[in-house]
C-alpha cells in the first residue's frame, strides 16, 4: 500500500527537514525581540464657528498628508536626529479611524519614554511649520503613547515552517503529476 507512495513521502519528508534546518540557521533573526513604540493621535482643526462638517473632512485629509510626509526621503533622517532614536528604526503610519492616526516607531533596542515623546514633538514641529506656511490651524489631540516589546517564540516559527514546508511539497506534487504524468512503460 505505501509502496507507489514512497517517493512522495520520502519528498515530503526532505522537504519539510530541510525547511527546519533552514529555519533552525534563521530563527536567531525571527526570534530577536523587537520594540514597538506608538503614538495614537487625532487631527483636528481649530474651531473658528465655520462649517463643522468641511472642518473634519480637512482635518481627515491632513492626516492623509503627514502619512505622506514619513514617505519624503529626508523625513526618517530627520526625524532620527531630533529624537535620537536607533538609525535603524523603522518609522510607519497609518490611519486607525477617520481622523485617528497611529504612528510606529520599530526599534531593536527599546527607547525611552522621552524619546517618544520627542517623536511626537518633530511631529508637532512639522505641523507648525505646516500651518505657518498655509495659513492653517491644524492639530494635534488627544495623544497617548505605547511601548510594547514584540517576541515571536521559536516554536510557532516553527510550526508555521512545518505547515509551509508540507503545502509547498504538496502544491510541487500536484503540478508534478497534473502537468508531468509518468511516461507509460509499454
Amino acid at each position: 500500500m505505501i509502496k507507489p507512495h514512497k517517493k512522495p513521502i520520502l519528498f515530503l519528508f526532505a522537504l519539510v527537514i530541510i525547511g527546519q534546518i533552514i529555519f533552525l540557521i534563521m530563527s536567531g533573526k525571527y526570534t530577536t525581540p523587537k520594540y514597538e513604540s506608538k503614538i495614537f493621535t487625532t487631527t483636528g482643526f481649530v474651531y473658528d464657528g465655520g462649517d463643522l462638517h468641511k472642518l473634519n473632512e480637512a482635518a481627515h485629509y491632513f492626516g492623509q498628508t503627514m502619512i505622506g510626509w514619513t514617505k519624503f526621503p529626508n523625513f526618517k533622517s530627520d526625524l532620527i536626529k531630533f529624537s535620537d532614536i536607533p538609525s535603524s528604526s523603522d518609522i510607519n503610519m497609518h490611519v486607525q479611524e477617520r481622523q485617528n492616526f497611529v504612528f510606529k516607531v520599530t526599534t531593536k533596542k527599546s527607547i525611552t519614554s522621552d524619546q517618544l515623546k520627542k517623536v511626537k514633538g518633530f511631529l508637532q514641529k512639522k505641523v507648525d511649520l505646516f500651518n505657518s506656511n498655509t495659513k492653517s490651524q491644524f492639530v494635534l489631540t488627544n495623544v497617548d503613547y505605547e511601548q510594547a516589546e514584540i517576541v515571536r517564540s521559536y516554536s510557532f516559527g516553527a510550526l508555521s515552517t512545518l505547515i509551509l514546508s508540507i503545502a509547498v511539497g504538496l502544491a510541487l506534487l500536484f503540478v508534478r503529476k497534473e502537468f508531468f504524468p509518468p511516461k507509460l512503460k509499454l
